[in-house]
């Protein structure tokens, strides 16, 4: 069923098939001299035209795992991969959750930038090893781990980046204190999230202790927003995506005990997360409002860069409209919020500024001063 389902995906739009391509090396710098405003002019905003639709932006990413991969993330006995790509080692860290990620140690001069996958991907996604990858060969030190009930912690329930901070958080003082390799000890860090890995690396960004952590900085493309819309659209949206979605997660929610047809497959899986006691919330409400991103930007001492599309086919544009409110007055917060693009689809659309932007962020981020 979950095979039919994802190959359906491509049959509107024979175009978007044609796959997400290996990222481009850097091809400029910029340098922003320790300024936030200087910051963001290196960042600058990419070029999306010409247009389509949200649809093709966000199969072009996706091509190339439909369908093999996407089958092996979605099955508990095959989805942890501990074989990594050329240039990177599987490292693992003892803990409350035993964490697991591919390394590489780059060059000792430049940041250390945690790359967090969305939901139902994980560390073999392409998106994930081409960004992981074009970073390596920029000179950074890459971590690109696991993430609740995903990859090889696929018996730990997500839990709208409660938990997964304090295992980003775990992974970052592994970093700085030399644990996971003496030659990443004492180097700034930084992180990048798609999707839900990029709600993940906001809640992340705007915990205590991140602005001594987190010293590059974070990035986080189409993260969700306005949390609690979201999750009504999923369990509503009658598109390919839509029904994707839906299919995958009535899969997994089977192993939680909860029937397959439920009508609202989403919203039955938070509750669950409440009912079981998987975060310290005594009500769904609660662990929304929780996990909400752009309530949390007063928080963040460090450079923010999100980006986001309006087109987006699985957030729709209340994603965008929540993010872009919430940043306006705050320096530290630089929504690039586009009309083109879809799901994580700047990636494919523009992967030149992509890779230049990462760059040029993580380069720079850690020379501007934490917000006071």
């Amino acid at each position: 069923m979950l095979k039919a389902a994802v190959a359906a995906l491509c049959l509107p739009l024979l175009v978007a098939c044609s796959g997400l391509r290996p990222l481009p090396g850097s091809s400029q710098s910029c340098e922003a001299h320790g300024n936030l405003a200087s910051l963001w002019r290196c960042v600058g905003t990419p070029d999306l035209a010409p247009r389509e639709s949200g649809l093709a932006s966000t199969l072009r990413v996706a091509n190339g795992d439909l369908t093999r991969r996407v089958i092996l993330n979605q099955t508990p006995s095959l989805a942890c991969n501990k074989k990594p790509w050329p240039g990177f080692a599987h490292k693992s860290l003892a803990g409350g959750v035993p964490l697991e990620a591919f390394v590489h140690e780059g060059d000792a001069a430049l940041p250390v930038i945690l790359v967090v996958h969305g939901l139902y991907d994980s560390n073999s996604n392409r998106y994930v090893r081409y960004t992981a990858s074009a970073l390596a060969d920029r000179g950074f030190g890459v971590v690109v781990p696991d993430m609740r009930w995903h990859g090889c912690l696929m018996s730990y329930p997500s839990t709208l980046g409660i938990g997964e901070s304090a295992d980003l958080l775990a992974w970052a003082a592994a970093i700085h204190d030399g644990t996971l390799a003496p030659s990443l000890g004492g180097r700034p860090i930084g992180m990048i999230g798609f999707s839900l890995g990029g709600l993940d690396v906001i809640d992340t960004i705007s915990t205590d202790d991140a602005a001594k952590l987190f010293d590059a900085g974070a990035m986080a493309v189409s993260p969700p927003a306005d949390v609690a819309r979201v999750l009504e659209r999923l369990d509503r949206v009658r598109t390919p995506m839509g029904y994707y979605f839906r299919v995958t997660l009535r899969i997994r929610n089977r192993r939680l005990g909860i029937p397959f047809w439920t009508r609202q497959p989403f919203l039955a899986y938070v509750n669950r997360l409440v009912e079981k006691h998987l975060t310290p919330f005594h009500s769904t409400a609660e662990l929304i409002a929780a996990a909400e991103p752009s309530t949390r930007f007063a928080a963040v001492r460090r450079p923010l860069l999100i980006v986001i599309a309006r087109n987006d086919p699985v957030l729709g544009r209340v994603a965008a409209d929540a993010l872009v409110a919430a940043a306006a007055p705050l320096p530290y917060v630089h929504v690039i919020a586009t009309d083109e693009g879809g799901h994580i689809g700047v990636v494919g659309r523009d992967p030149q500024w992509f890779v230049n932007a990462m760059t040029a962020f993580f380069v720079n981020a850690p020379h501007v001063a934490s917000h006071p």
